[in-house]
């Protein structure tokens, strides 16, 4: 994504922000501090998304009050005009103040909250690459006025040099100080250290693995250790000018890692986004613990809801089953090819009255109530196929209805007695909205039902038998048929071609003598359908077993089994996508539940 599309999407995603703060907070305690939260954001977006060094890479030195981060700047710009940078508090404008070290100052300085220092290139320690040195104020001190200019070097650099004193390796301070600078380039450097401090590895291994803890989308480098000059044989000058070469060789390689400037912004947005969003999870759990209690009920119901009614897209038990053999059927129908007669007619009488084999040899016998058993079989198997057809098609949006009003709205109104509370003190729900108007729609079922269907059809194709077996068995019916019908039709026949043999030659010998009809075969109608019958009986059967293991029922539970697997799978992807959702139709209720969106994605973040 380019920068501009991410600032317009940043712009956009703070102005939802702060309008759905104004609609469901107003102008109480947290609806302001929600208001305050989005103000600064945009500012540190702004800072990220603006290009202040000309693509001069930024490296802050940031730290709390007092670490020596002034002292490492000026081992930075050796040769250049250290006596500009000035130490702890004797000149309060200096510390205050975020200075800008480099060949070229910033674009737009402000000069109430900034200065610069021109400094060539050449006197600066090399890192492989242009670059602006910024020499930030205590990030961490208790003044406000001085805290917030450091913030400006965490929002601006891409590189953050972390100085931080022996002493201090297990400050909490370090740690809020690493939250604020997630993903950045983080270089810590341990200031003051004694060369015969034992446990300073230990506690070095410790910070490391803290800040990359509170910053995981930072890319936190091995620390630097600082001799305290003071106490160290080597002397200020020597220990000054090897920690310069080991900081400038670690943020050439930290920055070649860490991938180009459009990588690193991305990086560092996501990051200043995730801060955000568990800020405004602050305020709300903080400020409102009822409200947010009341649309955390509500928002988790309707997480699950969608879900459990589209699970019930599939139908219960007996419908799925009944639709899976009625596709199997007509899998294995489609399959043979028309050529295999009658076998495929027969195929085709037992799919309609597939459930009522037990039945029909009794009914043919004259049975009255075997036949009225056969005719209720078989409108039970119609009346399953459609209900199935309904659970797979037509009924989902009468459950959704059903499960919304149900649930939902008793949260809903709560939510709304809550929000009164909140607004006017009192408990009281406003009839604000008619209760005739549904409280949320399930959107998203029209590509639920189509992506339902694709994957019955995936599953069915998958457990279906191939079509080689469909036309393997359709010429062993079809032989098995015709096998039984040979002897009366080779007899008939053979009469037939005698009695034409005979004519003819009748004919033929005697002129103008007529042929003897009479020696034409007669069959009886009887024998024919008595042949016919004793024909089709035996390729009904083996039919009735072909289609018995087809739909048998190990096949139906594989079937069954994959079908709900790949139906949650399903679910639970258009539910990520955001295409299977509840639709609020309350606009408070929609801000509310966007509202604690955000908050809920800082929680998880952090």
């Amino acid at each position: 994504m380019s920068p501009m599309a991410m600032d317009d999407s940043g712009d956009r995603f703070l102005q939802r922000v702060h309008r759905a703060a104004d609609r469901v907070l107003g102008n109480s305690q947290a609806g302001r501090e929600i208001g305050e939260l989005c103000r600064d954001h945009s500012e540190a977006r702004q800072s990220i998304m603006t290009d202040r060094a000309s693509d001069a890479l930024v490296v802050a030195v940031v730290g709390a009050t007092g670490q020596g981060k002034s002292w490492l700047v000026r081992q930075m710009m050796r040769g250049g005009p250290v006596d500009a940078i000035r130490s702890g508090n004797s000149l309060e404008e200096a510390t205050e103040k975020l200075t800008w070290i480099g060949p070229k100052p910033p674009a737009d300085l402000d000069v109430r909250h900034e200065r610069f220092v021109a400094c060539d290139s050449g006197k600066m320690q090399s890192i492989g690459s242009p670059y602006l040195l910024v020499d930030a104020p205590g990030a961490t001190d208790d003044r406000r006025a001085i805290a917030s200019v450091a913030e400006r070097a965490l929002a601006t650099a891409s590189v953050l040099i972390m100085v931080i004193r022996r002493d201090q390796l297990r400050s909490q301070r370090v740690t809020g100080l690493a939250a604020a600078s997630e993903g950045t380039v983080v270089i810590p450097v341990v200031n003051m250290t004694d060369r015969d401090d034992e446990s300073l590895d230990t506690d070095v291994e410790a910070l490391t693995a803290r800040l990359r803890q509170t910053a995981p989308q930072s890319q936190i480098a091995p620390a630097v250790i600082v001799s305290d000059f003071e106490i160290d044989p080597r002397g200020e000058d020597e220990i000054g000018i090897k920690l310069a070469e080991t900081l400038g060789r670690r943020i050439e390689e930290a920055v070649c890692e860490s991938g180009g400037g459009d990588q690193r912004r991305s990086t560092r947005l996501s990051a200043l986004d995730a801060r955000f969003s568990a800020a405004v999870a602050s305020v709300l759990q903080t400020e409102l613990p009822e409200l947010t209690g009341a649309v955390d009920r509500l928002n988790a119901e309707a997480t699950r809801l969608p879900t459990e009614v589209a699970g019930t897209l599939l139908g219960g038990a007996t419908p799925l089953r009944a639709a899976i053999r009625s596709r199997l059927r007509l899998s294995l129908l489609a399959d043979t090819a028309a050529i295999w007669f009658p076998y495929r007619t027969i195929l085709s009488l037992l799919n309609l009255t597939h459930g009522a084999w037990d039945r029909v040899l009794l009914s043919l016998s004259g049975s009255l109530p075997s036949l009225i058993g056969a005719v209720y079989a078989g409108a039970r198997n119609v009346s399953d196929q459609r209900n199935a057809d309904m659970d797979l098609r037509n009924g989902l949006r009468q459950r959704t209805a059903a499960s919304v009003a149900e649930r939902l709205e008793p949260m809903a109104r709560r939510f709304r007695a809550e929000l009164n509370k909140l607004r006017h003190g009192s408990i009281e729900i406003a009839p604000d909205v008619s209760q005739d108007v549904p409280v949320a729609s399930l959107s998203g079922v029209e590509s639920l039902q189509e992506a339902s269907q694709n994957s019955f059809d995936r599953a069915i194709e998958r457990g279906a038998p191939s079509v080689w077996f469909a036309n393997m068995v359709g010429l062993l019916g079809t032989l098995l048929f015709w096998l039984l019908m040979t002897g009366p039709l080779v007899a008939l026949y053979r009469g037939y071609f005698d009695a034409s043999y005979s004519t003819m030659r009748d004919v033929l010998a005697v002129e103008g003598v007529a042929g003897d009809l009479e020696k034409f075969p007669r069959p009886d109608a009887s024998m024919l359908f008595t042949s016919l019958m004793l024909s089709l009986l035996p390729t009904a059967i083996f039919s009735m077993l072909v289609l018995s293991w087809v739909q048998a029922k190990r096949r139906v539970d594989g079937i069954e089994s994959t079908l709900r697997s790949e139906h949650d799978q399903l679910v639970e992807g258009l539910q990520k996508e955001g295409v299977l959702r509840l639709a609020w139709s309350d606009p408070l209720l929609a801000d509310a539940e966007f509202l604690l969106s955000v908050g809920r994605s800082g929680r998880e973040r952090r």
